[in-house]
């Protein structure tokens, strides 16, 4: 299987998509990340991830013509032991320094168990992510 390279649209993509616990259609990923990319596109990404299994493809039982884009099984394993930390408001420099600290480390636990470089790199940019929100939440 030939490698795929991360990029931070296709990070932005299984986001989106991973946000709906229940799969998306196509239409509405197109409408969630119109602006950032083509439908063309899209329609490009998502099959070359699925090829990959970073994301699946099935019928919708209750539309014959539409289909529903899911995260695959290795998303979904990285995404729970991720989990999701949230906090209302803004944040001390002491908790920010703590948090950071926490997902430092939870980065290199997380790498240390991944061979595939695209999922290795998913985990960076979810992680560059959380610390980007981790900053912007820093009480002045």
């Amino acid at each position: 299987m030939a490698f795929m390279e991360f990029t931070p649209l296709r990070g932005k993509i299984i986001d989106v998509i991973a946000s709906h616990p229940d799969g998306a259609s196509f239409n509405k990923l197109a409408d969630r990340l119109r602006g950032e990319l083509s439908r063309i596109v899209l329609s490009r990404e998502i099959k070359n991830m699925s090829v990959k299994g970073f994301l699946k493809v099935s019928r919708d039982p209750k539309h014959k013509q539409r289909k529903i884009i899911t995260v695959g099984n290795s998303i979904i394993s990285i995404l729970n032991r991720m989990g999701e930390r949230n906090w209302d408001g803004k944040i001390s420099v002491k908790e920010a320094f703590e948090i950071t600290l926490r997902y430092i480390i939870e980065y290199r636990r997380l790498t240390k168990d991944i061979s595939n470089p695209f999922l290795r790199e998913y985990v960076k940019y979810r992680t560059l992510n959380r610390l980007e929100k981790v900053l912007e939440s820093v009480a002045e």
